[in-house]
């Protein structure tokens, strides 16, 4: 029968005894070296680690949130109040020109958070249209007083 032997052979030379280190030693190759000069050659395996390949994409950016302008909004609902109901005059009509203007010029301060401004120009006109039409029935109705008086 074969048996095969796995220890190795024994070393003739081996001191059991273990040696103190002599200052003359050289320094162990395991330790980090100084760092480089700048533009200097560097050994592939020295080199830092490269930044990975893929980065996560950043996160979305969340859009401004334009606040809707209430003025041009109340400009428009009261120039168009002004037309469709006509018990109170041109005050509704001036009203809207006047809260019409402060929207555009809210608007034209800060674009960036303030929106509106087809809804101002609406109310500016509609405001200007209710004006102008009840400018037009007090010279009409001061032309009919005027004439009738002068008659009679």
């Amino acid at each position: 029968m074969l048996i095969e032997e796995l220890s190795p052979p024994a070393d003739p030379n081996l001191d059991p005894v273990i040696r103190e280190p002599s200052l003359q030693e050289q320094e162990t190759q395991w330790l980090p070296r100084d760092p480089p000069l700048g533009g200097g050659w560097v050994a592939p395996d020295e080199r830092a680690p490269m930044a990975p390949a893929w980065r996560p994409p950043p996160p979305p950016m969340q859009p401004v949130r334009q606040q809707s302008q209430g003025l041009a909004i109340a400009s428009m609902v009261t120039g168009i109040l002004g037309l469709v109901i006509g018990c109170f005059g041109p005050i509704p009509g001036v009203a809207a020109i006047v809260l019409g203007w402060m929207a555009l010029s809210r608007i034209k301060n800060s674009p960036d958070t303030n929106s509106g401004k087809p809804l101002a120009i609406v109310g500016i006109t509609t405001g200007a249209v209710c004006v102008l039409i009840y400018t037009l029935l007090i010279i009409w109705w001061l032309l009919i007083v005027g004439v009738a008086l002068g008659t009679s």
